[in-house]
């Protein structure tokens, strides 16, 4: 399926599933440790964590719908990814992922569904359902130049007042040291896209 649109001919390459493979193993690793054995927590998630799954949940829900299931594995790649590097072993976060993964992975799913403490299986369960709340973004990192060169990049929530952010850049650390002293002769701020220094 990662090879490609459904419907379209492709070369069979075993390759293909050692890479399959070593992703599973890694998604394993978010409920599983070799070491410490089980490590699924009852933790509160982040804003961040709840994006990933969010989105998550809305791309595999879309692609299943247009069987699309090339880019629904890609998604779960990148979800894994992306939860990996946060180090996230939430219960909140991993359960609507192994509900998500069942229609592509269903036999590694219904043995984490049931190390998940449930006693039926994984495919009486309800699919997640999408709550846009937690993928509006809030914020905008802008590019901060200083004449005209990108040197650094900031972030602020979208409702931000044009003066707080000229002041919030000003007074950044790293932008001090292009400053050497000297006072800006202009700060372009535009909306959404980018801050520009002059000198």
């Amino acid at each position: 399926m990662f090879l490609g649109p459904i419907d379209v001919s492709k070369p069979w390459d075993t390759k293909g599933i050692e890479g399959v493979h070593r992703f599973l193993k890694k998604l394993w690793r978010l409920y599983a440790d070799e070491q410490q054995g089980w490590i699924v927590t009852d933790e509160t998630p982040t804003d961040a964590e709840l994006k990933i799954i969010h989105k998550t949940i809305k791309k595999i829900a879309d692609d299943i719908e247009k069987f699309s299931f090339n880019t629904a594995v890609s998604q779960f790649m990148i979800c894994v990814n992306e939860l990996a590097s946060l180090q996230c072993h939430k219960r909140a976060i991993l359960e609507p992922l192994v509900l998500c993964i069942t229609p592509f992975a269903p036999h590694i799913a219904e043995e984490l569904w049931h190390l998940l403490g449930h006693e039926n299986t994984i495919t009486k369960a309800t699919f997640p359902q999408y709550e846009e709340r937690y993928v509006v973004e809030n914020s905008k990192n802008y590019p901060v130049a200083i004449n005209g060169k990108t040197r650094l990049e900031m972030d602020f929530p979208l409702d931000a007042e044009p003066s707080f952010i000229e002041q919030q850049v000003v007074a950044n650390e790293a932008v001090q040291k292009y400053l050497e002293g000297k006072q800006p002769k202009k700060i372009i701020f535009v909306k959404g896209r980018m801050i520009n220094i002059v000198m």
